[in-house]
């Protein structure tokens, strides 16, 4: 069951950094760069383009200080954007080339490459506007109106508060420059066109998270910092869940299956005093590079632990995973990883719930930000969600509100209004994901 899918369908990389925003006035002329005039792409049919403003973000020490912060951080930047030396625990960036760019991939049609984001004017960004670089890095366009591929992690980047996202670019205008020639990326038409209706115009101001709580804190930085991206499986015969590891990622040649992050004794079971240093430092620098923590090293105390009280709120999944044992077939993710055999699928027992409630919960749902709909039905008194064209999956109870789903990114919690009324379903999965009803009855069972 690939129930939720769709939810995060522009999710599904691990890798590069660029963005774009809103809510900057622009500075004075005096303090506007004079920058060369850059042809733009004639627009692809379905291709969603917001028109180039001439703003500029002022340069303060703050916002260059929190730009680096990120950029070094939980956004990764360097990671991708430099070549990086994998002889070294945690394969760290090339010092003389951090920031000049990497190509990624050269084969065939397909030629990938993760530009040069130093000042240098003729092969960096130097001549680049502060909006080109913005809507790069939060919107999925270049500089010349084309569709970025989706290894630049725009989508996750979307959710950058026009404050980082000014501070990101600050940083990113202070980088020394560096003269390294590289290829354009180059993708086949076909490859255009899947990924074409994925930029996403942001046209409406853009908050950090709602409260400075440890747990929204940490959930902010594991939106911008995708870690669902590369934690959770999103296409195999079966879903084990939100953060529950199982993802295959491949990395300048390099191999690897995510871990668990959920609250199980097969993941973080474990506190905040030995999560923070296990990030920080790789396990002594045993975790495999892949896993960023050259980058999350960088990352203070306190966002780390807020890190773990948000990944702490998530389902816990059973789903063993290591990249030092043989790899063997896995019931829970229908992959072959290490420590597969030991993993067993596990129906929850589930609670009893009184019919009524059950045939409250009975409608369609929708998100219109994921272009998600979810038909909840109630069959011989078992309810059962369905996706687009999937199969239904039975929803277990855990509780009078909240129903685990087989195969599905997270358990489904249902929500009342203040007059007692179903409202909506959140899914809890990556993120709490909200579908409000949308029908005013529900159908008899």
């Amino acid at each position: 069951m690939r129930l939720a899918l769709c939810v995060r369908t522009a999710l599904l990389s691990c890798c590069v950094v660029l963005v774009a925003a809103c809510g900057e006035q622009a500075a004075p002329a005096a303090s506007s760069p004079v920058l060369p005039t850059i042809a733009q792409q004639p627009p692809l049919p379905g291709l969603r383009v917001r028109p180039l403003t001439d703003r500029t973000f002022e340069r303060t020490e703050a916002r260059r200080e929190r730009g680096r912060y990120l950029a070094d951080g939980i956004l990764q930047c360097a990671l991708c954007h430099s070549d990086r030396d994998w002889g070294q625990p945690g394969a760290p960036p090339v010092q003389s080339r951090t920031m000049a760019g990497h190509v990624w991939k050269d084969e065939g049609a397909t030629r990938l490459v993760a530009p040069n984001l130093t000042s240098d004017v003729e092969t960096g960004v130097g001549g680049w506007s502060d909006d080109m670089l913005a809507r790069a890095i939060r919107e999925g366009i270049s500089h010349d109106g084309r569709p970025l591929h989706p290894q630049m992690w725009y989508p996750s980047f979307s959710m950058l508060s026009d404050e980082d996202l000014a501070s990101v670019v600050v940083y990113l205008r202070s980088l020394p420059a560096i003269r390294n020639p590289l290829p354009r990326t180059q993708l086949s038409e076909e490859q255009v066109q899947r990924i074409v209706g994925r930029p996403m115009p942001i046209t409406a101001p853009v908050g950090g998270p709602v409260d400075d709580s440890p747990v929204e804190r940490g959930r902010y930085l594991a939106a911008i910092g995708d870690c669902g991206g590369c934690h959770t499986l999103w296409e195999s015969k079966r879903l084990p869940g939100a953060f529950a590891g199982g993802n295959a990622i491949s990395r300048d040649g390099k191999n690897l299956y995510s871990t668990n992050l959920t609250p199980h004794a097969t993941g973080i079971d474990y506190d905040a005093t030995a999560f923070v240093p296990l990030i920080r430092t790789g396990k002594q620098g045993l975790t495999h590079p892949v896993m960023p923590w050259v980058a999350f090293r960088h990352l203070s105390d306190e966002d780390l632990e807020a890190l773990h009280a948000f990944l702490q709120t998530r389902h816990p999944v059973a789903h063993a995973i290591s990249n030092l044992a043989p790899p063997t077939m896995c019931a829970v993710c229908g992959q072959e990883h290490g420590l597969g055999a030991i993993n067993r699928r596990e129906k929850p027992k589930g609670v009893a719930v009184p019919e009524a409630t059950l045939r409250d919960y009975v409608g369609t749902y929708r998100v219109e930000r994921y272009d998600w709909t979810l038909r909840v039905t109630l069959e011989h008194g078992r309810l059962h969600a369905q996706s687009a064209d999937e199969p239904p999956a039975e929803l277990v109870p855990l509780d009078d509100t909240l129903f685990a789903m087989d195969g599905g990114l997270g358990p489904l919690r249902f929500r009342r209004d203040a007059n007692g009324r179903v409202d909506a379903v959140v899914s809890e999965d990556v993120d709490d994901v909200v579908l409000a009803r949308i029908d005013t009855t529900a159908p008899a069972p």
